[in-house]
Protein backbone atom coordinates (compact mmCIF):
# COMPACT_ATOMS: atom_id res chain seq x y z
CA UNK A 1 0.00 0.00 0.00
CA UNK A 2 1.29 3.42 -0.92
CA UNK A 3 1.84 5.89 1.91
CA UNK A 4 -0.70 8.76 1.71
CA UNK A 5 1.89 11.26 2.99
CA UNK A 6 4.17 10.91 -0.07
CA UNK A 7 3.40 13.45 -2.86
CA UNK A 8 1.97 11.89 -6.00
CA UNK A 9 1.71 12.68 -9.70
CA UNK A 10 -1.52 12.18 -11.63
CA UNK A 11 -2.31 11.74 -15.32
CA UNK A 12 1.04 10.42 -16.52
CA UNK A 13 1.10 9.26 -20.12
CA UNK A 14 3.43 9.33 -23.14
CA UNK A 15 2.44 12.91 -24.05
CA UNK A 16 2.90 14.14 -20.47
CA UNK A 17 5.40 11.79 -18.78
CA UNK A 18 5.71 13.98 -15.66
CA UNK A 19 1.96 14.18 -15.11
CA UNK A 20 0.43 16.74 -12.77
CA UNK A 21 1.67 17.28 -9.22
CA UNK A 22 -0.61 16.46 -6.29
CA UNK A 23 -2.72 19.30 -4.89
CA UNK A 24 -2.32 19.03 -1.09
CA UNK A 25 -5.80 20.49 -0.49
CA UNK A 26 -7.63 17.77 -2.47
CA UNK A 27 -8.36 14.07 -1.88
CA UNK A 28 -5.48 11.77 -2.91
CA UNK A 29 -7.68 9.22 -4.69
CA UNK A 30 -6.92 8.72 -8.37
CA UNK A 31 -10.14 8.99 -10.42
CA UNK A 32 -10.75 7.66 -13.94
CA UNK A 33 -13.33 9.47 -16.10
CA UNK A 34 -16.12 7.53 -17.84
CA UNK A 35 -14.71 8.56 -21.19
CA UNK A 36 -11.05 9.43 -21.39
CA UNK A 37 -7.58 8.00 -21.20
CA UNK A 38 -5.89 9.60 -18.21
CA UNK A 39 -6.67 9.59 -14.52
CA UNK A 40 -6.80 12.70 -12.36
CA UNK A 41 -6.85 13.62 -8.68
CA UNK A 42 -10.25 13.66 -6.97
CA UNK A 43 -11.66 17.20 -6.86
CA UNK A 44 -13.13 17.00 -3.34
CA UNK A 45 -11.40 18.46 -0.28
CA UNK A 46 -9.46 16.30 2.20
CA UNK A 47 -10.17 15.69 5.84
CA UNK A 48 -11.25 12.06 6.27
CA UNK A 49 -9.73 8.59 6.40
CA UNK A 50 -6.12 7.60 6.93
CA UNK A 51 -3.85 10.62 7.52
CA UNK A 52 -6.90 12.81 6.70
CA UNK A 53 -5.87 12.42 3.07
CA UNK A 54 -9.24 11.42 1.60
CA UNK A 55 -12.62 13.00 0.97
CA UNK A 56 -15.58 11.53 2.83
CA UNK A 57 -16.65 9.35 -0.12
CA UNK A 58 -13.24 7.80 -0.82
CA UNK A 59 -12.44 7.35 2.89
CA UNK A 60 -15.48 5.06 3.17
CA UNK A 61 -14.44 3.08 0.08
CA UNK A 62 -10.85 2.64 1.34
CA UNK A 63 -12.01 1.47 4.77
CA UNK A 64 -14.41 -1.01 3.18
CA UNK A 65 -11.64 -2.44 0.96
CA UNK A 66 -9.32 -3.19 3.90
Amino acid sequence: MKDERIPRRYGRWAGNPNGVAEDPARCVQEVWPDSGWTAYQCLRKRGHGRYSAYCKQHAKKNEASR
